[in-house]
């Protein structure tokens, strides 16, 4: 495990310890999964089956439209082989959970939102998930977030005070009042746009602070205001920008008052919310060398998530250089990195059924791994859900996107145009 010692033991790592535990484990999960009950949920061998049923798929559907000429785009899979790819990328995902119902937020390249009920997956039957409604907001979809009863949406669309430009737009709906238009989130009332480049990532809290990742690098922050909105209705004011990033900003997280971000030029940076200033950085490393000096990533960051267990803070950190790595949230020093064998596009934590929190890990070919995140050697790979192995899942990668739900699920988007939704049913034996 990361964090404080207990006693003895090999890849343990003490509270402030610059040591940097680097493993790997991305060929040999502790669990093979059943093909039959990962794709239907039964198996005919039972208890007798030599492979894992702990977890299964509840629906694959595509999400996202057509492309119109979709001979000219093509991925590479497995072992180089070229496969077309029909149906515009979804690049993110948000859970909605309402008055006992869950429901699902995607955006895509295709221009539009989409909402999903999962009423008829969560009541076992396995069916298809039912699309509520759908919004075209004009350009390709790069971030959708739901914080309480909002929803946020970031895309590119021309403004009209130049048509034949793109501009960042950030987009929220009160889902309490779902009838009223989206609050728009500006940089000021000459620029009413998000950002210069498209939005990469959002973050929210509860009190209405809103951070914006943009491709130019920047990243801006509203804060609410109940009568700041047209009308004297609720809306967001723009605080300030926080600079720094050389190129796209594709991670954002909060922890006790510091926002971490992580970009395409592999570095993380921690900022003091309340002055905006830049707080620590953590530099990238060289592609294709390891060392104590330059823990950082040698590839882009595309995600960070925050992690609290007992008294002890960390993040954890994904990279196209193939790793997570976890770092000490008190002095940002990495205390554990951990190889997949291809890029790391997504990350996300979720329980299991004794509770233990585990992380969800998208690649790049479209697999997804489960690891634990308290065990000894640190991350240890769970199992691997592999289209190739298992026959469902995403067989077009990268994974853009996954996020938890309630009751052990999990919903994953990715390139070739799907959402999935699964489910831990099993015990990982942690």
């Amino acid at each position: 495990s990361f964090g404080p010692s207990r006693g003895r033991g090999n890849n343990r790592v003490g509270r402030g310890s610059s040591k940097q535990t680097q493993t790997n484990s991305a060929s040999q999960p502790r669990l093979q999964v059943c093909r039959n009950f990962a794709s239907t949920g039964n198996c005919n061998h039972g208890e007798r089956c030599k492979f894992s049923h702990v977890v299964k798929l509840h629906a694959s559907v595509l999400v996202s439209d057509k492309i119109k000429d979709s001979k000219s785009n093509f991925h590479k899979g497995y072992g180089g082989n070229s496969k077309s790819k029909e149906n515009h990328k979804v690049t993110s995902v948000a859970v909605w959970e309402t008055n006992g119902v869950v429901k699902i937020f995607t955006g895509s390249h295709d221009g539009k939102w989409r909402l999903w009920d999962t009423s008829a997956v969560m009541g076992g039957t396995g069916l298809n998930l039912t699309r509520e409604f759908e919004q075209d907001v004009g350009g390709p979809v790069d971030a959708v977030h739901v914080k309480s009863h909002y929803f946020f949406c970031g895309f590119e669309a021309s403004p009209a005070i130049a048509p034949d430009a793109k501009a960042g737009m950030v987009h929220s709906w009160n889902l309490n009042a779902a009838r009223d238009p989206p609050m728009e989130l500006w940089m000021s009332s000459m620029a009413k746009y998000a950002g210069s480049g498209r939005i990469r990532s959002l973050w929210t809290t509860a009190d209405g602070s809103v951070w914006s990742g943009g491709s130019d690098g920047v990243i801006r922050q509203w804060a609410f205001n109940p009568t700041g909105g047209v009308g004297g209705k609720g809306g967001f004011a723009f605080v300030r920008n926080m600079c720094g990033h050389l190129g796209a900003v594709t991670g954002l997280t909060l922890l006790k008052g510091v926002l971490w971000s992580g970009g395409m030029d592999g570095t993380l940076r921690l900022w003091n919310v309340d002055s905006g200033n830049g707080a620590y950085l953590v530099p990238a490393g060289k592609n294709g060398v390891v060392s104590e000096k330059l823990p950082g990533h040698s590839g882009p960051v595309t995600g960070l998530l925050s992690f609290e267990i007992c008294q002890d803070s960390f993040v954890f950190s994904s990279s196209l250089d193939e790793t997570v790595k976890v770092w000490n949230a008190v002095n940002g020093e990495c205390v554990a990195s951990e190889q997949h064998g291809q890029g790391v596009t997504a990350i996300s934590l979720i329980h299991d059924l004794k509770g233990n929190q585990l992380l969800l890990c998208g690649l790049f070919y479209g697999d997804i791994m489960i690891r634990a995140t308290i065990s000894n050697p640190p991350l240890c790979l769970l199992l691997k859900l592999a289209h190739n192995f298992i026959g469902v899942g995403h067989e077009l990668g990268p994974v853009n996107d996954v996020q938890t739900g309630p009751d052990n699920t999990f919903y994953a988007v990715a390139d070739d145009g799907k959402l999935t939704a699964w489910q831990i049913v099993g015990d990982f034996d942690l």
